[in-house]
């Protein structure tokens, strides 16, 4: 051995291996940026890593031979080898060269709902490959594309695919938008974009700056139209700068460059901000939305005018008063946002801030007239339709935005649910399947499978898709309220309070506090409402002792609404003001202390809260200001109503709605003022529309709500009694009673319940 490794050293074998390697590394990383950036086939970099490959075994034989001093011979077995081996390394390049390359070398792309072709000036700019070799920098790849597409897309000779329709076309192929991507399947991406021209390119730092290398390529047949670059500090002005120079390639003499308005206004000019605002995207893609609203925040506390930044936080919220103040700022800086996202931004405003469909709709609408590929708006329409009960409607505009992306899995998930609404058990378990396979090992699809499960009567499968989500996330709030929700409504609270007794425990903050709710829940649905009230109340003390004043919100209103219920008025005082200091433009708060004064018939601290409402409306967004005549008149109803006048307060609710546009059966106070003011003036049909609204609000969202449930079974009860009939009256307060049991006598709104029964059951058996 010792033998061996001096001959070794005496011929040079070890420090000829090294220069090799060294020598080779640096050929290989040249000849892969030819490849990149020059439009040179990926064969070249094949052939080249196969005959560096080759070379190395040839080197070394060359040098154990001849690396000696010396008189220098050729023996025959160094020929036999170094022959053997070049012969290798020729039948390897032809067989690379040679091959069908026709073959695809990536998945087939699903075939979408576009034209074959967009027409002359149609480009799709992919996302740059970061050669910079840092990972932290991996999200300004489709941040450049972004940008530049941005740019593009100002100008009326081009039509640029959305960088979300390629980002799509991305995933179907099994790719990150953040993965370098090879020529064949860049190629095939824009091509099935219906895309004229493609750019796409690669950045790299160098020294203190940054590098981009673009390229404008001819999809007809393939070869390079133009090759630009760029280099420098200041990524925004750099992009300007390629945008210029490809949109003269793209439209000739009749382009100026004044055309193009700096990318900075249109989006932002900071790129920290920037890189927020793409890390929060793909959180968001991939449904962690706490993620999302993190980086979202993040970028509009370092660039306040980032219009889109502010859409994305307020969709993204959790409290009304960051979602309004969110979409104020998303407005009042509108015009540093492209024409796209200007339209998201006043469909999204409207829906929000006064309820008005019908320019949110005729927004989006018009948005999807002049980008036939945004299958955004096509679901966020889909999902406006369907909270209106337009199911048919609905499926059609989310089956659309589907036949865009198929493998666009929050519309695939939100057909499922439609499937499972209108009965059809098959297509909804083949939905929510497909949508787990688009998803794995992620909590949302686990989630959605369990709902449909539950939907078409496989309860225990159900059971165990959402306790598999809280495995694979356990801070996944909507697995815990579905999971409590399949237990009570079998009735079966002691199962449900099981269920959640192993999470009571789990570290997540939002988790911990929503278990409690979810505690309390379990409580009120058997009658249980102190016990409840205990339950809210150990909720928001825990999301008080955790900082986090969004959760302890939630739970404030609970517990205010508990203890009103039961009679102990100084709790619902006590909890209210807590809410109040969180989020001042919560109307929900202000009527119901409102509602507890009128209980105890303080009359005279009326007029405090209704003077109140000017000057929290004062403090609010522009457009909150503005509604406060809507606001006042409602503050009104809701007085008269306490003050025991129902026609007074008919009178001002219904006034309400004429401001709102809110006719009948649109529920417009939250409270039960209306319903009960209706049955008090002989009005009662028209009360029981409502009282259904208020049903719906059982299911809301993801939670099984008990007590507007109860609510709801009180009010038809009275409803129908009011109306003689006797047995739909007592058939609603027989469920109440059984549900409440005892519990009912600790409520100032159920506690006659039972001698109401009494009396129906009495008359009807006199009769």
């Amino acid at each position: 051995m010792t033998e061996l490794i001096r001959q070794l050293q005496e011929r040079h074998v070890l420090r000829t291996a090294v220069l090799y390697l060294g020598a080779g590394w640096v050929g290989l990383e040249f000849i892969g940026f030819v490849v990149e950036n020059y439009g040179f086939n990926r064969v070249v970099l094949d052939c080249a890593l196969l005959m560096i490959g080759v070379g190395f075994p040839i080197a070394m034989i060359i040098s154990w031979y001849h690396g000696a001093s010396g008189r220098q011979n050729v023996p025959r077995s160094e020929g036999l080898m170094v022959g053997g081996l070049i012969l290798v390394g020729l039948i390897g390049s032809g067989v690379i060269l040679t091959r069908d390359r026709a073959e695809p070398r990536s998945p087939t792309l699903a075939p979408a709902g576009l034209p074959a072709d967009l027409g002359e000036g149609s480009v799709a700019v992919l996302p740059l490959t970061n050669r910079t070799g840092a990972d932290s920098l991996d999200w300004l790849g489709p941040g450049l594309a972004d940008m530049l597409s941005t740019n593009l897309a100002q100008l009326d000779g081009l039509r640029v695919v959305s960088a979300q329709r390629l980002l799509d076309l991305l995933r179907q192929a099994g790719r990150e938008e953040t993965e370098a991507i090879p020529d064949d399947l860049a190629l095939q991406i824009a091509a099935q974009s219906g895309a004229r021209t493609l750019v796409r390119g690669s950045f790299m730092a160098v020294g203190d700056s940054v590098r981009v290398d673009v390229q404008l390529i001819n999809l007809e047949d393939g070869t390079i139209a133009a090759a630009e670059q760029s280099r420098g500090s200041d990524v925004f002005a750099m992009v300007d700068d390629v945008s210029a120079r490809l949109s003269g390639q793209m439209l000739g003499a009749s382009f100026r460059p004044t055309e193009l308005t700096p990318l900075t206004e249109l989006a932002t000019g900071n790129l920290e901000a920037y890189r927020e605002y793409q890390e929060g995207l793909l959180a968001e893609r991939r449904f962690l939305n706490e993620q999302a609203l993190t980086h979202y925040r993040t970028a509009v506390a370092l660039d306040s005018t980032f219009a889109i930044a502010w859409l994305r936080r307020a969709m993204m919220s959790n409290t009304q008063e960051e979602r309004l103040l969110a979409l104020q700022q998303a407005d009042l800086h509108k015009t540093k946002a492209t024409d796209r996202d200007r339209y998201m931004i006043e469909a999204m405003f409207a829906v929000n801030t006064v309820g008005d469909f019908e320019t949110a709709d005729s927004l989006l609408l018009e948005m999807i007239d002049r980008y036939p590929d945004e299958k955004e708006a096509r679901y966020q329409l889909g999902v406006f339709y369907d909270q209106a009960d337009r199911d048919d409607e609905a499926r059609t505009v989310i089956e659309e935005a589907v036949a865009l992306d198929p493998y666009y899995a929050p519309g695939i998930n939100h057909l499922a649910y439609l499937a499972g609404r209108r009965g059809d058990s098959v297509g909804a378990d083949t939905l929510s399947m497909r949508y787990l396979e688009l998803e794995p090992d992620q909590a949302n699809p686990l989630d959605s499978r369990g709902e449909i499960l539950e939907m078409i009567g496989r309860r225990d499968e159900a059971r165990g898709a959402f306790r598999e989500a809280l495995r694979v996330e356990p801070g996944f709030l909507a697995s815990y309220e579905h999971l409590v929700r399949s237990y009570l409504q079998e009735g079966d609270s002691e199962g449900a309070r099981e269920a959640l007794a192993e999470y009571m425990s789990v570290s997540d903050s939002d988790a911990s506090v929503w278990v409690r709710r979810l505690e309390s829940d379990t409580y009120v649905s058997e009658g249980r409402y102190r016990d409840g009230l205990a339950a809210s109340r150990r909720a928001a003390d825990l999301a008080l002792t955790l900082e986090r004043n969004d959760l302890r919100l939630a739970a404030l209103l609970d517990a205010g609404a508990l203890a009103s219920l039961t009679e102990a008025y100084t709790e619902a005082e006590r909890a209210f003001f807590e809410a109040n200091e969180i989020d001042s433009l919560n109307l929900g708060i202000l009527f119901g202390l409102i509602a507890i004064y009128g209980m105890q018939e303080k009359t005279d601290e009326f007029p405090a809260w209704r003077d109140s409402l000017v000057a929290r409306t004062s403090r609010g967004p522009a457009f909150v200001q503005q509604r406060l005549e809507l606001l006042l008149t409602l503050t009104d109803g809701m007085i008269s109503f306490w003050e025991g006048n129902p026609e007074a307060s008919l009178d001002h609710i219904e006034r309400a709605r004429e401001i709102a546009g809110a006719p009948r059966p649109a529920r417009i106070t939250g409270g039960i003022e209306e319903i009960m003011a209706l049955i008090q003036t002989g009005r009662a049909e028209e009360a029981l529309p409502l009282i259904d609204s208020l049903a719906g609000v059982t299911g809301a969202g993801n939670r099984f709500v008990p007590l507007p449930h109860q609510v709801a079974l009180y009010l038809r009860g009275r409803a129908h009694e009011e109306l003689d009939q006797v047995e739909l009256a007592a058939e609603n307060y027989g469920a109440l009673l059984e549900l409440g049991g005892e519990g009912l006598q600790e409520t100032w709104l159920f506690r006659d319940t039972p001698d109401r029964l009494a009396a129906m059951r009495a008359s009807a058996a006199s009769d």
